[in-house]
This record gives C-alpha cells, sequence and structure tokens, in this order.
C-alpha cells in the first residue's frame, strides 16, 4: 500500500451564520459590520491526512458533521478556515439522487455525471456498458429518473461513480437503501478500486462495515474530532457518546479509570463468601488495570478470567473445545436491567461471535444499586477455525419497558436503546489449535466457523 497523501485537511473549520429573516440576511450581505446575527459552528478545526488506497471511515451521530465535512472535501462547500487538498479525480455519493435532472433518463444522467467527473465523448461511450451492467435496471436506463425507486436512484449513481475509476471516492449512506445482493456488489467493487490505489470515504451507521472495511476511522461529535485511529477503539468510543458527553468523554482523566478498576480489584470484598458460588479458574486471571475501558464512568470492569472446560486458567484450545469467560463488574450508581456480554474477533477485527446474557436467557435484573458487583460466566464452543482471537467485554442497560416487551421487539431496537456503560476492547488474546496434526482431522470444515449442516451424496445409473 502507497504511502502517498491522496487527502490532506489543514485546519478546516466551517462556520455558518444564522439569519431570522431573509431581509436580515440582505442586510448582512450590505452591511456586514453592522449585521447582528447568530453563528452555528458546523465544523471545529480538524486537521489529518488519509494515505493513498485507504478505506477510510467517518462515524458519528447524527448532526456530527459528517456530511459538512464530506462536501468540503468534494468542493461543494467552502470551508470558514483551512486547506483541502485532493489529488486525483474525486467522485461522491453524498445524497440520494443528488445531481440527478428528474426529467433526464438513466443514460443521459448518466453521461451529465460524467462529464463533470471529467468522463465524456468516446471514453464515456467505453465505460458506460460496464455501467449500464452494474447498474442492472434493464430498461430503465432509458426512462425519466423520476419514475425511480430508491434503490435504482442508488444502484445508476453508484454505478456511474464507481465505474469511472476515480482516484477518491466519497460514499455517504447512500448504501444503505440498496438490498443485500447489491450492496455486496457495492463493495467487491470498492474492494477493487482500492486495489488500483483508490481512496475511499465511508460514512455509514454500521458499525460492522466500519470494522469489516475500514482501515482508520474519524469519530466526530458536534463538530469536533474526538478520535482518529483504530475502528475497534473509535466504535467503542461512539457506542459511549450515546449517554456521555463529548468532551466528558475526551477529558475524562484516564488514569481515573484505571486507578478505579484498580481499587476495585484490591477490593477485599471482592473475595469475599459472597463469590463461593462463583468460581474463578485456577490460575492468574487477566490483569484489566492497564486496559483502557470506554463508558460513562456508572460501571468499572474490576476482574476477567478465561479457562477450559475443567475451569483451569487457559488461553490455548483445541477445536471444538469449550472457554469459559469469566467476568466481574462493580456498579458505581444504581442501574436498570443489566446485560453482560462478550464479542469475539479475528486478529483482522472481523466479528465471529457476540451474545449477552439477555441473549443467553440469564437473568436480567429489574435494578443493582451503587457497590453491586455482577459477575457472569459464558460457556462459548469453540467450533472455529484454528488462529488468534480477541476478546471484548462490555456491560449495558436494556430500557426496562422495551425488556418488559421482549417478545414484540426486536433485537435492532433493543441494540439502538441500549446504554453501554464500560467496554474494555481487546482485553485478552487466545488461540485455537487443530484437532489434529496431519491428515482430514487437522481441517475438518473449511471457512472461519463450523455449524451444523447434513449432506446427502446420490450417484445413479
Amino acid at each position: 500500500m502507497s504511502s502517498e497523501i491522496a487527502i490532506s485537511i489543514n485546519n478546516v473549520s466551517k462556520l455558518y451564520d444564522i439569519y431570522k429573516t431573509p431581509m436580515q440576511r440582505i442586510k448582512g450581505l450590505l452591511f456586514p459590520r453592522l449585521n447582528k446575527r447568530s453563528t452555528y459552528q458546523a465544523l471545529y478545526p480538524l486537521s489529518f491526512d488519509i494515505q493513498r488506497g485507504r478505506f477510510f471511515g467517518i462515524i458519528g451521530q447524527n448532526g456530527s458533521g459528517k456530511s459538512t465535512l464530506l462536501q468540503i472535501i468534494s468542493g461543494i462547500l467552502m470551508p470558514t478556515t483551512g486547506q483541502v487538498q485532493v489529488k486525483g479525480r474525486i467522485a461522491a455519493l453524498l445524497e440520494l439522487g443528488a445531481g440527478f435532472n428528474p426529467e433526464f433518463t438513466g443514460r443521459e444522467n448518466a453521461r451529465l455525471n460524467a462529464q463533470i467527473l471529467g468522463v465524456s465523448g468516446v471514453k464515456f461511450d467505453q465505460v458506460f456498458p460496464e455501467i449500464e451492467a452494474f447498474a442492472d435496471i434493464g430498461d430503465f436506463i432509458d426512462s425519466p429518473v423520476k419514475a425511480y425507486s430508491s434503490g435504482m436512484f442508488v444502484r445508476l449513481a453508484f454505478a456511474v461513480q464507481a465505474c469511472i475509476d476515480p482516484d477518491v471516492l466519497i460514499v455517504d449512506e447512500a448504501l444503505a437503501v440498496g438490498d443485500i445482493f447489491f450492496r455486496l456488489k457495492c463493495y467487491e467493487r470498492l474492494e477493487r478500486l482500492r486495489e488500483k490505489g483508490c481512496t475511499v470515504i465511508l460514512v455509514t451507521h454500521s458499525m460492522d462495515d466500519v470494522m469489516h472495511y475500514c482501515d482508520e476511522v474519524l469519530l466526530l461529535h458536534k463538530g469536533e474530532a474526538l478520535f482518529i485511529g483504530n475502528a475497534a477503539e473509535a466504535i467503542n468510543k461512539y457506542y459511549a457518546l450515546g449517554h456521555v458527553s463529548a468532551k466528558k468523554l475526551i477529558n475524562e482523566d484516564a488514569a481515573r479509570m484505571n486507578q478505579a478498576a484498580s481499587n476495585m480489584i484490591d477490593d477485599e470484598s471482592v473475595h469475599d463468601a459472597s463469590a463461593s458460588d462463583f468460581i474463578w479458574p485456577n490460575g492468574t486471571t487477566v490483569d484489566v488495570q492497564g486496559r483502557e475501558q470506554t463508558g460513562d464512568g456508572a460501571v468499572v470492569c474490576t476482574r476477567i478470567g478465561l479457562a477450559n472446560a475443567e475451569g483451569k486458567a487457559c488461553q490455548v484450545y483445541h477445536q471444538y473445545n469449550t472457554m469459559k469467560v469469566h467476568v466481574e463488574f462493580k456498579v458505581l450508581t444504581n442501574l436498570e436491567t443489566p446485560v453482560v456480554g462478550f464479542v469475539l474477533r479475528t486478529d483482522k477485527g472481523v466479528i465471529v461471535h457476540g451474545r449477552n446474557t439477555g441473549q443467553c436467557g440469564s437473568l436480567v435484573p429489574e435494578m443493582v444499586r451503587a457497590g453491586q458487583r455482577i459477575r457472569a460466566t459464558f460457556d462459548i464452543p469453540l467450533d472455529f477455525a484454528s488462529g488468534e482471537y480477541l476478546l471484548d467485554v462490555g456491560f449495558a442497560t436494556w430500557p426496562k419497558l422495551l425488556h418488559a416487551n421482549l417478545e414484540k421487539v426486536s433485537m435492532t431496537e433493543i441494540e439502538a436503546e441500549s446504554i453501554r456503560h464500560c467496554v474494555v476492547s481487546n482485553v485478552v488474546s487466545f488461540s485455537i489449535v487443530p484437532t489434529g496434526h496431519l491428515g482430514f482431522n487437522a481441517q475438518p470444515f473449511y471457512g472461519l466457523a463450523s455449524v451444523k449442516s447434513d449432506a446427502v451424496l446420490i450417484v445413479s445409473g
């Protein structure tokens, strides 16, 4: 991968003037010094570089400044301060149907958009068959786009942007309206573009896509850049923002959190008689003191341990063994309907499996009080491919009303409303080795995980 800088953002910010009436706006233009107006800081000064050929993610809550930043990078908006330098041709899919004339046909809009991007004449005629095939909207290509569905819009728009081989491609939530087959097709195309050296900027609310595709992630909140770096860490901070202000999240003293965790571990009550029914693995537990814990400070993780089926501390397992994950949290404030969960990732950050105590059918208390400890054990059958894996653990609370109506509520709704009070990422690694050293049993299945499946083979005549 090239170390060449494709995009350079230097002290870029955006300030909007807010006018109450059209007349006030006119006065502001004619007599700027006498103008009394309010302002809105959509984007505070930020600086960063994006390397050529990288998948760069931008995440944040609605109103965080993501679209403003993308429009500045695309050249649609001028920044109030700072400069943006982009090397090469830039294509952007910022809004459904943006740049399309509803009275023009799909073919005419494709030609118009390509001309704006510098592809016209014979060159467009050469690339159009690829655009038409990728969009796959049939005879609608010669119909006015005002008759298109949202899916057809995004198919044609993405096809135009992706098939002209841009140097930088920006995608802002547009793929969310496509069906799963088209999204897979789009991401395959994005991978091909990256292999050619194209830089991709992806804005999405799908954290799975961010984790799977992005090399680096920018987290924005209320116009401020809170974090730039590893995708897993950015996602954890994003989830923490649901109930913590940006300034508290960033300025909160990390040492206080780590010291709090240390105090919980040293607290003799951890080892009191009340824990006699909670058996920790024989051996050293994982040191959580040096691990960053993201959250709102209402909960701290105090202890984690990995064990085999016999309860002995272990970090190397054979395929199909059972791994026991023991985790303990201390609650620092009264909370309702708590759940404890885990996520397993590959060494490349791909999520393999994750569950929480609520999904497992375990107890979900109505209330836990400040000072109480929550302990959980997960038994995980390791029906996975051999390799090295990472463990995340977390503590969250579900909305009480939603929990009372679990049979009528989807998991997506619960996830959206959950409050993540404490997340410890990459807290420990473990390895899975094959069941056998040689022969067929060394590779009992293909892929990442083993699933129960049956087969029937029939040989006839």
